[in-house]
């Protein structure tokens, strides 16, 4: 597996590109990765078709459905509805655009993912290379659970696989190089595994935040935000698309200080759903050689 791949695998996970190798990203091909924040708090609920956990009282509705709903207006003029009354899409709050309005979505945001615990979703990933001039793909399907479990399993390439068992990240690409698998510790508390802890935990502190307006996303109307890091960080600009109805982040894209971007969509998302200890093992396959990192 060349260094950049491995880089790559763990970039976006723990927001360390050197978490596998070190340097920055200058050159390479191939697909990185994406979680999604998970922590126990309410019972399983279901919205509309997804699965998901009503968050505790404030101002955020609990997650909702997915694909396949007819979309709301995106005119952004409904008017917030007060906390615990149930109502799907009691979050949506004005898009009158400005930092103050992107700080209200943000603390809404972090709220829900607060009641989040498991994750299910399908991803698209995209990753543009300006320095190589190249474009590629790749998806799969991603599982989460709080705090130190994760999973994600690529169907193209196919066969890759990049599994957190609690202890260890494992990263095997058999589409890069069949020999070779990579291992790297998970500290303490699992937070290389909370992608949306990462990115989001006191989002407002660490970020300037801007609402850029509303768009649509898999079919449903989502605020658009851009997130400017206030200290160093590896990202340049982060953006984010949050869902009007539920506060579930749908979308991230992130331009790297190499001016390359990744942008993951989560399609399909289901939460709180029971997830099988059995996806978050690995065993190296015969002949492999394990390398620690």
């Amino acid at each position: 597996m060349d260094r950049y791949r491995s880089r790559a695998a763990l970039a976006l996970i723990p927001l360390a590109l050197a978490a596998c190798g070190g340097g920055r990203e200058a050159q390479g091909d191939a697909p990185s990765n994406v979680a999604v924040n998970t922590q126990r708090r309410g019972e399983p609920a279901t919205v509309g078709g997804d699965t998901a956990a009503a968050p505790a009282p404030v101002a955020a509705a609990a997650p909702s459905a997915d694909a396949g709903q007819a979309p709301r207006a995106s005119s952004g003029a409904d008017a917030p509805v007060p906390a615990g009354s149930g109502t799907a899409g009691a979050a949506a709050a004005p898009a009158r655009g400005g930092r103050q309005d992107a700080n209200e979505i943000l603390a809404r945001v972090e709220q829900t993912a607060a009641g989040v615990r498991t994750l299910e979703a399908d991803f698209v990933q995209t990753l543009h290379v300006p320095l190589l001039n190249t474009d590629r793909t790749s998806t799969g399907k991603l599982y989460q659970r709080k705090p130190d479990r994760f999973l994600m399993r690529f169907t193209e390439p196919a066969g890759d696989v990049m599994v957190a068992d609690g202890r260890h990240f494992w990263i095997y690409y058999p589409s890069s190089d069949r020999t070779q698998v990579v291992r790297t510790g998970i500290a303490e508390g699992g937070e290389q595994a909370d992608f949306q802890r990462q990115f989001l935990s006191n989002a407002t502190a660490r970020f300037v935040a801007t609402l850029n307006g509303v768009e649509t996303v898999a079919g449903r109307p989502a605020y658009a935000l851009t997130l400017v890091p206030r200290r160093s960080s590896p990202y340049k600009v982060i953006r984010i698309w949050v869902d009007r109805e539920d506060n579930l982040v749908r979308r991230f894209e992130m331009t790297e200080e190499n001016d390359s971007v990744r942008r993951v969509e989560l399609r399909n998302l289901k939460v709180n759903q029971p997830v099988s200890d059995a996806l978050f093992t690995f065993t190296p396959p015969a002949g492999t050689q394990v390398i620690d990192q």
